[in-house]
């Protein structure tokens, strides 16, 4: 079982992983992708889907501790915001040019940015003191980071682009 879901698990992250690809290849061909910029519903369903991503990766990180890592969990947890930002390239490669943000999103990224990583020094103190009373595997110290820094920032984003 053990082996089967590591390799079953493999497989639908490479999946995705070409889905992402081919969609960033093939989407700005097709009428799916339309306008000069990323609409605001969109900017906002991006980052209320990492936030989804950062806790459902963090509940498995404490949930299944052993399985994280071996089934790539973590790395499942974190596709569908990776085909969203497929999504976001294919917005980018059809209008020729990078800045598809307008700069209250930027700025709202950037102050969110800053805030995560502010927040992630006390997170990374949680996950050492842990660690060190023997409750925390050290090996998942990365994906912890990852997750966490993505749920503060994606939590960020969308607190500073409602609070206008």
């Amino acid at each position: 079982m053990h082996s089967e879901m590591n390799i079953l698990s493999k497989l639908v992250l490479l999946a995705l992983l070409v889905l992402a690809g081919l969609g960033v290849w093939l989407l700005p061909k097709t009428r799916l992708v339309s306008g000069r910029q990323i609409g605001e519903r969109l900017f906002v369903a991006t980052f209320v889907i990492g936030a989804c991503c950062g806790a459902a990766g963090l509940v498995a990180l404490f949930a299944w501790p052993g399985h994280v890592r071996d089934w790539h969990l973590w790395e499942l947890s974190l596709m569908p915001l990776v085909l969203i930002y497929a999504y976001w390239l294919a917005v980018m490669r059809k209008v020729r040019r990078s800045q598809v943000l307008d700069e209250k999103q930027d700025t709202d990224m950037a102050k969110a940015g800053s805030l995560a990583w502010v927040l992630s020094v006390p997170a990374m103190l949680l996950a050492f003191q842990l660690s060190e009373a023997g409750l925390f595997n050290p090996a998942l110290w990365f994906p912890f980071y990852i997750l966490m820094t993505l749920l503060f920032h994606s939590l960020g984003t969308i607190y500073y682009f409602k609070r206008q």
